[in-house]
């Protein structure tokens, strides 16, 4: 049986959104589909966007919650696919939901439970930065605003008697029984459209540059939650190792990325802009403070980047080209790039005080799953591959089947938004083709 009037976004980060939004624009019945308690993605944990350096929640947060304020469109959060059959016109999946142990349909986000908590964990949503409890709602503007609670931290997974969520909780929303039920339901759509994004390299395994050796040297995703104002800092950006603000920062690009030995594709210009930005920033913010960006090419390749690498140049960021071989501490505590400046012809050792990692992208944990499920193959770099890269990029080689974002390559966030919008376009007009050879035929 055909089903030409629904579709499932796998995938709640800002193309998935947007596909989503589209689609229920147009009518469509909408599912989408995210791992995680909430939906937002990469996005939500971003402090600002380039090449406007806007709000990252500002722009993400109306759209997160115009869509689930829409009656054809159905969030459904903390959820897996462990299977899917059929084909275009009548996909059948089946979705594994992880149990929250709170009622969604009662709880308010009123967050006395989280108050109450007597654990205490990395937070990670702030890349580990500061402490979060064994019940929490996952940000501060997170979609939905509910409360989910870790079970392997929750002291009732070691066999003590905690009631203290239950007690605060006067709408009866912790159910500590949901385990306990069938877990598994079944989504019946015409197309489907994959969304689930992309990680980002972890340079710890290899302690890239004395990363997690050296507290001062850290990634660009831990620069971002550093300095942003729902932060563990409030914006502020310090010294792991002491809480200082420090007076010397230097970023190094293409870490994981453009080296035959790990990643040899470029991350798109994404690292670099990233990088950029964040130093544009910080300078702003504090003209005193001294930048030094380390690259390999400054890959500045759609509109507005070429103006935002002037405007960097132009607040007095130092620009050295070259990969640096080493970061060591020196005796005073700080960190020393070792680096050859290749336009120059010599090796420098410069001194600062932080080291931010421009991690490249990788592929999600759980993309060779789903490229088996979807029967979907994936390119070189390990990512969903399209139908044409040029005639067909957001196609594949199933029909029915659509890619959005970084998933199918590493994407600033307007190109993500864009290709949201295309994969909409697409499910939308096969499943109205469809439809109309269905009609015929009758």
């Amino acid at each position: 049986m055909t089903d030409t009037r629904s579709v499932v976004v796998i995938g709640g980060g800002i193309a998935g959104i947007q596909a989503a939004s589209e689609l229920g624009d147009m009518g469509f019945h909408v599912y989408l589909l995210e791992k995680e308690p909430a939906i937002g993605g990469r996005m939500a944990r971003l402090n600002r966007i380039f090449t406007t350096n806007e709000s990252a929640i500002a722009l993400l947060e109306p759209k997160m919650r115009a869509l689930a304020a829409r009656e054809n469109v159905e969030l459904i959060t903390y959820a897996e696919i462990v299977a899917v059959k059929g084909s275009v016109g009548g996909f059948e999946l089946t979705i594994e939901h992880k149990p929250r142990y709170v009622d969604t349909n009662k709880c308010t986000g009123c967050r006395r439970c989280t108050e109450v908590c007597p654990v205490e964990q990395p937070n990670r949503f702030n890349e580990g930065f500061g402490t979060l409890k064994a019940i929490y709602i996952p940000y501060a503007h997170a979609v939905p605003s509910c409360a989910v609670i870790d079970i392997e931290s929750c002291l009732r997974s070691g066999g003590e008697e905690c009631d203290a969520c239950i007690n605060a909780c006067e709408y009866n929303a912790i159910d500590f029984t949901q385990a306990e039920r069938n877990s598994k339901s079944k989504l019946k759509a015409g197309a489907i459209i994959v969304a689930t994004g992309s990680a980002t390299y972890d340079p710890e395994p290899g302690h890239d540059y004395g990363y997690g050796l050296l507290d001062d040297v850290i990634t660009t995703m831990e620069f971002e939650r550093l300095t942003a104002p729902d932060g563990p800092t409030g914006g502020n950006l310090i010294r792991p190792s002491d809480c200082r603000e420090p007076m010397r920062v230097g970023f190094i690009n293409c870490v994981g990325s453009r080296d035959i030995n790990r990643n040899p594709y470029c991350s798109g210009g994404v690292c670099c802009m990233e990088n950029i930005k964040n130093a544009i920033l910080l300078k702003e913010k504090r003209p005193d403070v001294r930048c030094y960006i380390f690259y390999i090419d400054i890959r500045a390749v759609f509109r507005g980047y070429e103006a935002f690498y002037t405007r960097a140049r132009e607040l007095g960021i130092r620009f050295i080209r070259g990969r640096p071989s080493e970061v060591i501490e020196n005796e005073k505590g700080n960190l020393e790039i070792r680096v050859e400046d290749t336009l120059k012809g010599v090796v420098r050792n410069i001194e600062v005080e932080m080291v931010v990692l421009g991690t490249g992208s990788v592929p999600g944990e759980d993309i060779e799953r789903l490229s088996e499920m979807l029967k979907l193959p994936l390119a070189d770099d390990g990512l969903f591959r399209e139908l044409h890269p040029t005639a067909a990029p957001v196609d594949t080689e199933q029909r029915g089947i659509f890619i959005a974002g970084a998933v199918a390559g590493p994407k600033d966030i307007a190109l993500a938004v864009a290709q949201g919008s295309s994969a909409a376009a697409r499910a939308a007009s096969t499943l109205l083709t469809l439809n109309i050879y269905s009609l015929s035929e009758k």
